[in-house]
């Protein structure tokens, strides 16, 4: 482990859009390596001295589609050149997106790790192309591991929030809800109405007393028009006095408004074995910072709320009258749900225990 060389952070899209790779570009400039992220554009800020952010524009990724390709194509030209002249200095490539065409091919003897976040099957190709494939949920890697051919077990990460020490504050809205006696219920992530199940979500507040509100934290990636389309389902049903939505936050923001809510809830449609096997940052933002969890009823969560009764609560998603009965459940039981989440703290919210194993294995093997 050469701690006096550079691990490079590569990526055309923006870092706050991929959480766990903040997380581990944070970890690493802690233990002392000298990191770059070399990006199109960010407006995430690090304070870390070990971290250099190069960006190549001074203006967000374009939105159409002939100026992506000129973006995309400058980007690219500006990194290769830097790559080559700085090869000899660089002790590992840190994929957070395989948004670099043919690194594998140019990298030489230089460590090329992965983070494969999702469980996509046409992705499978790059795992194979990596050095090291890291993988945030075990399911996934045991399923990884099999459909992608690989020759060694991915790394284990879960996506543990680890924001540079963030120190939390409380969110603004949400407080001023509180003054008027809410029970806020907070759905944060995608806009995906068929991959989410939003519209069950927004619905189920309809069989709640009114006291209870559902607050909405858009993610900044847009899916097609589903933010607008939910909010019209909302006014259909008369519910838009119950559902607020919030501006997007940039992390580490995002964690002051996970930790002020009293409900958090993290759906997943079966759409997928991605969806399926998913391995939110939500189950630890939430947790992490003292709010008890709503996820679908599938089988590693299902395991977990009965390991950790009313921290990690199962649902069906699909169920608007049952998404209504849990989020009471939890309120009814609060005081046991403030008991496990010390208990899932202890035992699955520290970083550090993963982290420093993913260091020597990659690193020290």
């Amino acid at each position: 482990m050469n701690k006096s060389k550079i691990i490079i952070f590569p990526l055309l899209r923006d870092v706050k859009t991929i959480p766990p790779t903040i997380t581990i570009l944070n970890y690493l400039a802690k233990k002392g390596f000298k990191i770059i992220l070399y990006t199109y554009y960010t407006d995430v800020k690090f304070n870390h001295e070990n971290i250099n952010v190069l960006k190549t524009s001074l203006t967000p990724y374009p939105k159409s589609f002939l100026k992506r390709i000129v973006a995309k194509t400058k980007f690219l030209i500006s990194f290769y050149l830097f790559f080559l002249k700085k090869r000899s200095e660089i002790e590992a490539i840190w994929l957070g997106a395989w948004d670099i065409f043919a690194i594998d091919k140019i990298k030489n003897n230089i460590k090329l790790i992965y983070q494969f976040h999702e469980l996509e099957p046409n992705k499978y190709k790059y795992c194979r192309k990596a050095d090291f494939v890291v993988i945030p949920e075990e399911n996934r890697a045991w399923i990884t591991y099999f459909e992608a051919n690989l020759q060694k077990f991915p790394l284990i990460l879960p996506n543990i929030p680890d924001y540079n020490e963030h120190t939390i504050k409380p969110d603004l809205e949400i407080e001023e809800l509180r003054k008027n006696g809410k029970i806020i219920t907070l759905y944060s992530g995608l806009i995906d109405i068929k991959k989410r199940n939003l519209k069950e979500l927004v619905k189920a507040f309809g069989f709640l007393p009114k006291e209870y509100i559902l607050v909405i934290l858009p993610s900044f990636l847009k899916i097609r028009n589903d933010l607008e389309i939910l909010k019209n389902y909302i006014n259909e049903l008369n519910l838009s006095e119950r559902i607020l939505f919030l501006q997007s936050r940039t992390p580490p923001n995002h964690l002051n408004t996970m930790s002020s809510v009293d409900i958090g809830i993290g759906f997943y449609s079966p759409t997928s074995l991605n969806n399926v096997y998913a391995a939110p940052n939500r189950l630890y933002e939430f947790l992490c910072f003292g709010t008890p969890v709503i996820l679908p009823n599938y089988p590693s969560f299902k395991c977990l709320s009965k390991e950790f009764p009313y921290a990690v609560n199962t649902a069906e998603p699909s169920n608007p009258k049952s998404i209504a009965k849990k989020i009471m459940d939890v309120k009814t039981n609060y005081k046991l749900a403030q008991k496990s989440m010390i208990e899932f703290n202890k035992k699955n919210g520290n970083y550090n225990k993963y982290a420093e194993k993913i260091i020597i294995d990659i690193f020290e093997s």
